[in-house]
């Protein structure tokens, strides 16, 4: 146990959660009006929105699910990484951009918008799903960062990351977790930089010809295992899936959409994408390279894949900077949990909530979100106790999200049909719990071994575009009427005419 590692670190996240919370209560005090946490007042810059974005999508998954991930999938792990990178710099140019220009907060909202409230409803819900699904992932693997410094057993970690979570965003919403985003992404990259160096010194001629050597004798591994797809077949077994499941799932969620919405500016966003896509998969990349290399090591041998890595970097890095790698992680995994328990709490309100209760204040709202928070908190915390693969999960459950992207879409830009819309959704998820829990069914019909992702991305996708051209449906929002003729219109004219668009 490496105590004053823990306390210099606890007391890092303590001092600036609480100030950082304290100085935007304050500002908010003096300027006579509270803000509302969604959205942090629509004023995020270029630089506050990309290292958000990224550290939302950077925790567990880049992380203590990399390190479990790659040593099922070995280097073919880079694909779930990279979907992270393209989701980020397309939707940037597109579906971010165009979320932000309807002036939305939620998911539940743009479907409101294109089709209508009882397909939001059910969007919203799968939504708040997912995300809850992906703060357990974070706080478990916060809980197992915990546990490898402390020692102390895995629940109690647990419930310590679940405390440091909720306070993490509860208190300034939005703004505050850019604000400590800023700070955070510095601090990660010198820990995961400074983390590479230091193995590659324990490593014979500072390079990876040891570890490469180590798997290519081992038998237990495949001959595909280092190599970037992991073979044709296992490529299109999972390489593919693990990269369109997340890939969909992250260009439509509210995970990102909500941070999108926050943007000042469409320029502010659109400079993202030059950036947050390369800044995210960098820090997978290393992990990768960290947890191989620690599986390879005799002396960690008895660890599991779980907590190989962990063990690993905190024998062989030097203690005093332990203490700055120990604060990368956990800032990774706070802001990645802060994006993931807004976004829920932020859904339950705008599109549940205020379908009862229309007239809500702002700071009811705020009030509401932050119950919410709380709420996600704990069902979150629970649902960590189960300790399920962390990559492998995100793959089956960003897989029910890859409808809405072809939603979005044509919803956009072509035709709008409730029905079709509906259908599309409906089926996708009956489907998609047929493969997941009667799989007898698609090994009746030859489809055993067919991923969930293509199943889902398919079908959806033929619904979509089959029903359009059999149902006389609206035009696309943005060809319709009601985009010219909306409030949203107008103040996307005067940003264009202000250079911001």
């Amino acid at each position: 146990m490496k105590i004053g590692v823990i306390i210099v670190v606890a007391l890092y996240e303590i001092i600036t959660i609480g100030v950082v919370g304290w100085l935007l209560n304050k500002k908010k005090k003096a300027e006579g009006g509270s803000e509302n946490i969604a959205l942090g007042g629509r004023s995020l810059g270029t630089w506050a929105i990309g290292s958000t974005m990224c550290l939302t999508l950077l925790g567990s998954g880049h992380l203590t699910g990399t390190w479990e991930g790659a040593l099922t999938l070995g280097a073919e792990q880079i694909w779930h990484v990279m979907a992270n990178g393209f989701a980020m710099a397309l939707g940037a140019c597109t579906i971010y951009l165009w979320a932000r220009r309807m002036r939305v907060s939620t998911t539940g909202e743009i479907i409101t918008k294109l089709y209508g409230q009882e397909l939001a409803v059910l969007v919203a819900a799968v939504n708040i799903a997912v995300c809850w699904a992906v703060v357990s992932f974070e706080t478990q693997a916060l809980g197992i960062i915990i546990n490898s410094m402390t020692g102390w057993p895995l629940t109690i970690a647990v419930l310590i990351a679940s405390l440091l979570g909720f306070c993490y965003v509860v208190f300034g919403g939005t703004k505050q977790v850019a604000m400590l985003n800023q700070i955070n992404v510095i601090i990660l990259y010198v820990g995961m930089f400074g983390a590479l160096f230091f193995i590659l010194k324990e490593l014979p001629g500072m390079n990876f010809d040891s570890v490469v050597a180590s798997y290519q004798n081992n038998p237990d591994y495949s001959e595909n295992f280092l190599k970037f797809t992991g073979g044709k077949e296992q490529f299109l077994a999972m390489g593919i899936p693990v990269l369109i499941a997340p890939f969909f799932a992250h260009s439509t969620g509210q995970q990102t959409i909500q941070t999108a919405a926050s943007a000042k500016s469409e320029k502010s966003l659109k400079r993202i994408a030059w950036f947050v896509g390369p800044m995210n998969v960098i820090i997978g990349a290393i992990s990768i390279c960290l947890t191989l290399t620690a599986r390879s090591m005799p002396e960690f041998a008895e660890f599991s894949n779980k907590l190989v890595c962990t063990q690993m970097l905190i024998i062989l890095i030097p203690t005093w900077f332990i203490a700055i790698l120990f604060a990368a992680f956990i800032a990774a995994l706070l802001s990645s949990y802060g994006g993931f328990i807004l976004g829920p709490a932020t859904q339950i309100t705008m599109d549940f909530v205020k379908l009862y209760k229309e007239d809500l204040t702002e700071k009811q709202e705020n009030n509401c979100i932050r119950i919410f928070i709380l709420v996600g908190s704990i069902i979150c915390g629970i649902m960590a106790q189960t300790l399920p693969t962390i990559v492998l999960m995100f793959t089956w459950i960003y897989s029910f999200m890859i409808p809405v992207w072809f939603l979005y879409m044509f919803g956009f830009w072509w035709k709008r049909s409730l029905a079709v819309g509906v259908t599309a959704f409906i089926g996708s998820w009956v489907v998609a719990n047929i493969w997941t829990f009667f799989p007898a069914v698609p090994e009746a019909i030859g489809m055993g071994n067919v991923h969930i992702a293509y199943v889902i991305a398919v079908l959806s996708f033929v619904i979509c575009v089959v029903g359009n051209l059999i149902v006389k449906g609206k035009p696309g929002y943005f060809r319709s009427d009601e985009w010219f003729e909306s409030e949203a219109y107008r103040i996307h004219l005067e940003e264009k005419a202000a250079g911001n668009a």
